[in-house]
């Protein structure tokens, strides 16, 4: 007999390919939680289930149903995987250790699943109802009872151990029982009441028993994407950690009362795990601090402190603690995380560093700087004897006494200015004694205490200058504040005096500048003089070139005089008022010849500066002379730029030009002559361009200094 397609059908198919999705989701989320896992082989059970029963309804005959319902023989694996999920879910994973578990969990359903795929024991042939094919039951019914005796204990056993877990649980793991409650074992048991019991008083139905528990993972998978579990649980958290974890752990819930610890802790504290399950995890840390810590789960916000753990018998062990909150999708705290690393054996080794450092106070003693060490509220614990040769203060003279007052002591006249420079009023004792009672209490030093230059007045009225160095020493308990003092009195002595010869000298320097600067002005001032006793127009030329010349050298040491920098001038500023002075200087009409100038700001030294001034001074010249005959009208440019890792100097014009059967680098002209030999001075290039006009283009390095002998 053929079945057709009929609600039913269309139901299991649906149920099998919705309980395919859920596992991949559940599994998906978190792939390394026993819960997800467990649950996501129920779902593919159920899946495979449903598609078996999909297809028997759909069989055209009895033996195509007959070879289904033997493959959905499988079914009793069900049971079993729901047994291993409450095992997980109620913390007894404990007992899934021993492996006789397994199969006391999973043994008589394999025994079933055998006993239906290959005996009619437990599914007899097919018959066909008004939804399709279906299983009867066998007329030998002992085995099929037996099974459904077994199914329906695990399944109370089951659905027993996760409500006797939700009654006792807190509200975040409650929210899971209900719906693993729901989704789970309320499906299961309707359809047990369906399948068999209905059944076993031969009232025919349709099975429902997949599409139950297909309704109960959509149940299942809206819980895991509303509250993010079973993702995450503080159990399964100290689970995944625990093994390999050697820092100190503690799983609490929102009320900070403990739900796990790990075997470092138990270790160190001696502690057996149910000696610590329920209470308040503070409890086991020292008195003085579970006020702090209570505060902390109060505020349900990520902490981290520096504590004191109780052991068992009352040895107190420093640990640093990190507190975090465990959070739901609603940021809603469902418990703690705490983290503790054992400071012991770090302690003990800072101890025995400070202890170590002391031994060899002979090297202490030995060198030159000054040290005294101080603690709380700055009682001076040790002053070496470096500290007494500086301070004239002996080590037995501070008796009693507080870093502050000694302070007090040795600054006897104002130490401090304003931000004009003026000198202020010496701050009182108390000042002191606040501002060193306020850097113990924060263990923090101002930028005034740190590191400071000034000077001291010692016991006997001498100064000295000193440099003061504050810090306090790392990893030390009481924390101890170290002062560093280094006489620098003669340092100072010999910075004034080079100081002071150094301005003599730039004084010195800039007189030379300044004498040079006359010297070559009169030198010049006597050429003027000189032409008006000259008829001659060649002679007067020469004469002017020279004066011009002087000029160009006269200008740079003026320029040096004038400056902040007695090596360097701005040549940006010498090239123009250069140009203009020869411009002057031969009355040039400069509505006849225009000068343009395009220069970078560049700093050369005098080296450098004499040479390259004196060629523009010849080349300019030359423009000036030669370049615009007969009324003429033109332009003359001077370009100074730097280029890749040298200078650029262009001198043109847009005159008559120079012939092009001439060499330039062999003409008799002394100014030529004198260009040529200042670019050879620079270690340069001269190029000369005459395509418009005539162009001079020289290329140089500044040159290095040399010092002279």
């Amino acid at each position: 007999m053929k079945s057709k397609l009929n609600d039913f059908a269309i139901i299991s198919l649906i149920s099998a390919i919705t309980s395919f999705f859920i596992a991949n989701f559940i599994y998906f989320r978190n792939p390394k939680n026993s819960l997800n896992r467990t649950i996501t082989i129920f779902s593919v059970l159920v899946s495979f289930m449903a598609l078996c029963e999909f297809a028997y309804r759909l069989a055209e005959s009895s033996g195509s149903a007959f070879i289904w319902l033997k493959l959905s023989a499988l079914w009793p694996f069900i049971p079993s995987v729901l047994l291993h999920t409450a095992f997980i879910f109620t913390q007894r994973s404990y007992i899934l250790r021993n492996k006789l578990t397994y199969l006391l969990i999973y043994g008589p359903a394999l025994i079933f699943v055998i006993l239906g795929i290959a005996t009619n024991f437990f599914i007899g042939p097919p018959i066909h109802e008004y939804w399709g094919w279906i299983y009867s039951i066998p007329l030998d019914k002992s085995i099929y009872d037996l099974f459904a005796l077994w199914t329906v204990l695990v399944s109370f056993i089951s659905s027993w151990m996760v409500f006797l877990y939700a009654f006792q649980s807190e509200t975040g793991q409650k929210r899971q029982s209900v719906y693993i409650s729901f989704g789970i074992f309320m499906p299961l048991i309707l359809g047990l009441i369906t399948d068999f019991i209905l059944r076993s008083f031969y009232i025919e139905i349709p099975e429902l028993t997949q599409t139950f528990l297909t309704i109960g993972l959509v149940f299942i998978a809206y819980g895991v994407w509303r509250y993010d579990f079973p993702i995450l649980t503080p159990s399964q958290a100290a689970e995944k950690i625990i093994s390999t974890m050697p820092n100190l752990l503690i799983l609490a819930d929102h009320k900070g009362n403990i739900t796990k610890v790990n075997d470092s802790l138990t270790s160190i504290l001696g502690y057996d795990e149910n000696d610590l399950i329920g209470k308040p995890f503070y409890e086991i840390f020292a008195s003085e601090r579970k006020i702090d810590l209570k505060e902390i789960i109060q505020e349900g916000k990520q902490f981290n402190i520096e504590s004191v753990i109780c052991s068992i018998d009352h040895q107190k062990i420093d640990v640093f603690l990190n507190i975090s909150p465990i959070l739901d999708i609603l940021k809603v705290t469902t418990g703690f995380v705490i983290i503790g690393t054992d400071l012991t054996e770090i302690k003990r080794a800072s101890q025995k560093i400070i202890e170590s450092e002391f031994k060899f106070r002979s090297v202490v003693e030995q060198i030159s700087d000054g040290i005294s060490l101080a603690i709380a509220p700055g009682i001076i614990i040790d002053w070496n004897s470096s500290m007494e040769e500086i301070t004239g203060i002996k080590k037995e003279d501070f008796n009693d006494k507080f870093i502050h007052e000694i302070i007090h002591d040795l600054f006897p006249l104002p130490v401090d200015v304003d931000d004009d420079g003026h000198m202020m009023e010496k701050k009182p004792l108390n000042y002191y004694k606040h501002e060193f009672e306020n850097v113990f209490k924060n263990k923090i030093l101002p930028d005034n205490l740190k590191i400071k230059e000034t000077k001291i007045i010692r016991s006997d009225g001498s100064s000295r200058e000193v440099m003061i160095n504050n810090f306090f020493v790392e990893k030390c308990t009481p924390h101890i504040l170290c002062t560093v003092v280094q006489d620098i009195t003669d340092q100072k002595e010999s910075e004034n005096f080079l100081k002071a010869s150094l301005e003599e000298k730039e004084i010195l320097l800039r007189e030379i500048h300044h004498r040079v600067k006359n010297n070559l002005q009169i030198i010049s001032s006597l050429l003027n003089l000189q032409k008006r006793y000259v008829d001659d127009k060649e002679a007067l030329n020469l004469f002017q070139e020279s004066q011009n010349r002087v000029k160009s050298m006269s200008m740079i040491h003026e320029s040096l005089y004038q400056a902040t920098d007695l090596g360097h001038i701005d040549f940006s500023v010498y090239i123009s008022k250069l140009s203009m002075e020869l411009m002057s200087s031969y009355g040039v009409n400069t509505n006849q010849i225009s000068l343009e100038r395009e220069v970078e700001e560049v700093i050369l030294d005098i080296n450098t500066a004499i040479p390259c001034g004196l060629i523009i001074n010849e080349l300019m010249t030359n423009c000036i002379k030669y370049a615009f005959p007969e009324g003429r009208k033109g332009k003359i440019t001077i370009k100074f730029f730097s280029e890749d890792d040298q200078y650029v100097l262009e001198v043109s014009d847009n005159g008559i030009g120079l012939p092009d059967d001439i060499d330039f680098k062999k003409m008799k002209s002394l100014g030529i002559r004198l260009v040529n030999s200042l670019v050879g001075q620079l270690e340069g290039t001269i190029e000369l361009d005459a395509s418009s006009g005539t162009k001079f283009i020289i290329k140089f390095k500044e040159l290095e200094y040399e010092p002279r002998i």
